[in-house]
């Protein structure tokens, strides 16, 4: 073994190979790390945020056939198919998770797509669209998240411009295991603070709990099994191989689903979490051209 300048030169089969010296590997290891906090202080400063809102509004028109909730937020309904669009872009990559998607602004250190709406326009448009909130989390002892079952899908464009998919789930799995998470969210409520002294109330969910995969008792919405960041349960990490580059636009789609929430491979059963509450049932309607497009 020959080394020299950081590289290990192996002569065998008549032939040189290079090797990265250990140095070396944690020289590319910490730059790697480096340009991944570079892009995400750059997704969480305010002017990058703007860049990215405009960079979102781009790529993504208002889609037809469906209702605009507020003007301060990239957020429709769709009270027919019971659904809820809400825009914004990629975050995270790797690394551990406590939330699938935040607001903008709040905790984008550990979720993978940052929403430029408030999580109360979420909460909003879910129960415009029928879906009935249940409880959050409890603990001591614990009870879990309860509530509507919500599945939720990603629109995005790949660097050739194609239009994409997936579910949500695939962008997260199980730490320790290259496998996606295939828990489905409920739709839990969060909870309002009222601050004695101003009497002014907030959503507790405004921190940054809006589509958590670590239980929290102020989530919009929660997985309905025990997770959370102790080894007394689930623990999830960004799975980097299925998500496009930090700062893609991506569309999410809320769906009101009548089934229970997924369990790993088997439904949870009707019964089994306490005060589940079941969507109104929406008569059926004449199909129409699916509204979640992608501007070309």
């Amino acid at each position: 073994m020959i080394s020299h300048g950081g590289l290990t030169f192996d002569p065998s089969f008549n032939a040189y190979k290079i090797v990265p010296s250990f140095d070396l590997m944690r020289l590319m290891i910490a730059l790697l790390m480096l340009a991944s906090l570079v892009q995400m202080g750059f997704c969480q400063s305010k002017a990058g945020r703007e860049e990215l809102k405009a960079k979102v509004e781009k790529a993504f028109p208002d889609p037809p056939d469906m209702k605009r909730l507020v003007q301060d937020g990239r957020v429709w309904i769709d009270k027919a198919k019971r659904r809820v669009v809400v825009d914004g872009y990629v975050v995270l990559r790797r690394g551990s998770l406590e939330m699938f998607a935040c607001p903008v602004g709040t905790k984008e250190h550990e979720s993978v797509v940052a929403l430029l709406s408030k999580a109360q326009y979420v909460h909003a448009g879910l129960l415009a669209v029928g879906a009935l909130p249940g409880k959050p989390t409890k603990f001591d002892p614990y009870q879990p998240a309860s509530g509507a079952t919500i599945k939720i899908s990603v629109l995005w464009r790949d660097e050739k411009g194609e239009k994409q998919t997936a579910k949500a789930q695939d962008w997260i799995k199980h730490a320790g295991a290259d496998r996606a998470m295939t828990y489905d969210w409920v739709f839990a409520g969060s909870g309002i603070y009222k601050d004695e002294e101003s009497r002014e109330e907030y959503y507790l969910a405004e921190g940054g709990d809006l589509i958590c995969v670590a239980n929290f008792p102020s989530a919009t919405l929660d997985l309905a099994v025990r997770s959370n960041d102790t080894n007394a349960g689930l623990e999830f990490l960004a799975y980097t191989e299925k998500i496009p580059p930090e700062g893609t636009p991506v569309r999410l789609v809320l769906e009101v689903s009548d089934e229970p929430p997924a369990r790993g491979s088997d439904p949870i059963k009707p019964g089994v979490l306490p005060d589940v509450v079941k969507p109104i049932e929406v008569p059926a309607i004449e199909a129409k051209p699916d509204p979640l497009r992608i501007k070309k």
